[in-house]
């Protein structure tokens, strides 16, 4: 093979793989949206089902996954002891593990983990519950420093538990802690050293976002709503009151240009916010849309996401679309529980709290099921699916890790 040969052999094989392949580093994804503009997941199954890569036992929680770099990342609760695992995201096998003092914080509910880990410049940065942070080295599982959310900077924990998972951006990690004379820090993310505190509201369990608009800033839904810092600085620069029952602010604001969607159960109900002027204000509210635990996706002027309430009615929790402009539902379908979903390319993801995944075409007219897979057991599956790398992840609350081959190649 000549040398102009094999070089556009490199050239278009490293196009093709960019194009058909992802990394999904932090809850959300890489833009914490939970999109994925990766291309080449099969929706065409007929009679198939698609092949179980591997399995594994995680134990108790709520932890999302993440998988970057050719391993994969999510964390359990087992016998007073939250686990990461880091493993081979081709064959399942476990590369290390970190295990951590935990309590199970089972208040009404199961319990177990419910942050997610993030991947970034070749660390691992995991939060418990509790408020244990860690930075760990991702080849080698080696903790590289940690701080305590409570005891070190005098955070105060949520009554579920710390929920956020980790923002990496510009050499820093940011979480928010509670305290009410700066609630959400940034520290260094090679060594741990405080950089900036900002704010002073109680701790959500949302996670703190880059706003892609504007560029510096900082979009936190915590339990007085929504507020935006300067990523430079954590200076709050604007904030909305969202006020809901037991503080349960959970749900990824989702951006619409200069506006900022947020939603919450409780019957308190969703918002879309103008950031344009000094003092926010609302285009429009609804208690129609309740999102309490998932986040909604967007594909061009509407959203879509699962409106209901845990507990004994969420059966009646039903998957919408949702018209941005006017704060009206289109469509609803009945059948998903509280679950979640993602939005990969046009094609809705969701997994159904009792752990049926499907496949829906995001049309804004009508309801369009392309296909459905039984995939996890047991109920209140809370953790969204994830699609990285032509493979699927799903996690259930009991800790059954499923890795599905979604590819078309």
């Amino acid at each position: 093979m000549t040398f102009v040969k094999a070089l556009f052999t490199l050239l278009v094989g490293s196009t093709i793989q960019a194009t058909l392949a992802d990394d999904w580093v932090s809850y959300g994804g890489n833009h914490r949206d939970h999109t994925s503009l990766e291309k080449g997941m099969r929706l065409d199954w007929g009679n198939e089902e698609p092949k179980r890569m591997w399995t594994l036992e995680v134990g108790l929680g709520f932890s999302s996954v993440v998988e970057a770099d050719g391993i994969a990342l999510c964390q359990g609760h087992e016998s007073g002891k939250n686990t990461l695992f880091c493993v081979d995201s081709e064959s399942g096998q476990i590369k290390w593990t970190h295990t951590y003092p935990c309590r199970k914080g089972d208040k009404f509910f199961l319990g177990g983990t419910r942050s997610t880990p993030t991947i970034s410049a070749g660390f691992a940065y995991v939060l418990s519950h509790e408020g244990d942070l860690y930075a760990i080295d991702s080849k080698s599982g080696k903790v590289v420093w940690s701080k305590d959310l409570v005891s070190d900077l005098n955070g105060i924990r949520p009554e579920w538990g710390y929920s956020g998972c980790p923002l990496l951006t510009d050499g820093k990690v940011i979480v928010e802690t509670g305290n009410p004379s700066g609630s959400l820090v940034a520290l260094n993310a090679k060594t741990g050293s405080l950089l900036w505190r900002g704010g002073g509201h109680e701790a959500g369990y949302s996670s703190v976002k880059l706003r892609s608009y504007s560029k510096g800033e900082l979009l936190l839904f915590n339990q007085f709503g929504l507020s935006i810092h300067e990523t430079i600085s954590g200076k709050e620069i604007k904030s909305y009151q969202h006020k809901t029952r037991y503080g349960v602010n959970a749900a990824l604001p989702v951006e619409f240009g200069n506006k900022v969607l947020i939603s919450s159960g409780y019957g308190k109900g969703s918002a879309l916010v103008d950031l344009a002027r000094i003092t926010p204000h609302a285009v429009w509210e609804t208690d129609d849309v309740s999102c309490q635990i998932a986040s909604m996706v967007k594909l061009n002027d509407f959203a879509y996401g699962i409106n209901g309430q845990a507990g004994t009615r969420s059966s009646q929790s039903t998957l919408f679309c949702l018209d941005l402009q006017k704060g009206q539902k289109v469509w609803e379908k009945k059948g998903f529980g509280l679950g979640s979903l993602i939005l990969v390319k046009e094609t809705l993801v969701v997994l159904s709290d009792i752990g049926e995944l499907f496949l829906v075409r995001a049309n804004p007219k009508k309801y369009e099921e392309l296909a459905n897979f039984q995939v996890l057991s047991g109920k209140n599956n809370w953790a969204p699916p994830v699609y990285s790398n032509g493979k699927m992840h799903c996690r259930s609350s009991n800790g059954e890790w499923v890795c599905l081959a979604m590819s078309e190649i």
